[in-house]
């Protein structure tokens, strides 16, 4: 099954209130979810108390989903706003303490190195990255027709008769290009 095909029944099980759904999402990410928290924490009973909230979040908002959620990033960005949360009120209580100064000073660079907003351009820069390469592995005449239609903004009647080319052939090309760009998206960022 695709990741958004998977994905797209996780949110209708979700907001159906599918409790069986809702344990497939547990026994999916919770490890994922708990190692990135401990990663940054360095602390098990915090780490488990971060993704515990994250899935009752999950489950109490369940309503107000939207159906282009991904879920592999809601349930990560959730898990990342707990840490900081967390780091910051474990932070407060070190600060002042002579001999937890260590402790303090990691926990302030977890902090920040989940804070970085570069993280965020990061992503983006890379799945862009990613989009372009796929957009330049497409057939040479799949790739213009794609590129004029997407990028340069020319609707399929325009390109039809800029290329002289029948607009059911445009159409065509441009399905080709979407369906090629998924698919190579999908194996990149797939989370298994």
């Amino acid at each position: 099954m695709s990741i958004i095909k998977r994905n797209k029944e996780y949110l209708e099980g979700l907001k159906n209130g599918n409790e069986k759904v809702f344990r497939l999402i547990i026994d999916h990410w919770y490890s994922k979810l708990f190692n990135f928290a401990i990663g940054f924490l360095n602390n098990e009973e915090n780490a488990k108390e971060v993704i515990q909230d994250v899935f009752l979040l999950l489950w109490e908002h369940r309503f107000q989903l939207n159906e282009n959620t991904v879920l592999n990033a809601y349930l990560f960005t959730l898990t990342r706003n707990h840490c900081i949360d967390i780091i910051r009120r474990e932070k407060l209580t070190l600060q002042f303490r002579k001999d937890k100064q260590d402790e303090y000073k990691r926990l302030s660079e977890s902090y920040n190195a989940l804070s970085d907003k570069i993280l965020d351009n990061i992503f983006v820069e890379e799945l862009q990255n990613e989009i372009n390469n796929a957009i330049n592995s497409l057939p040479n005449q799949c790739k213009k027709i794609f590129i004029l239609s997407r990028q340069e903004g020319l609707k399929n009647r325009e390109i039809s008769e800029k290329l002289n080319l029948s607009l059911k052939t445009v159409e065509a090309h441009i399905t080709k290009a979407i369906r090629q760009i998924r698919a190579i998206i999908e194996q990149k960022y797939s989370e298994d």
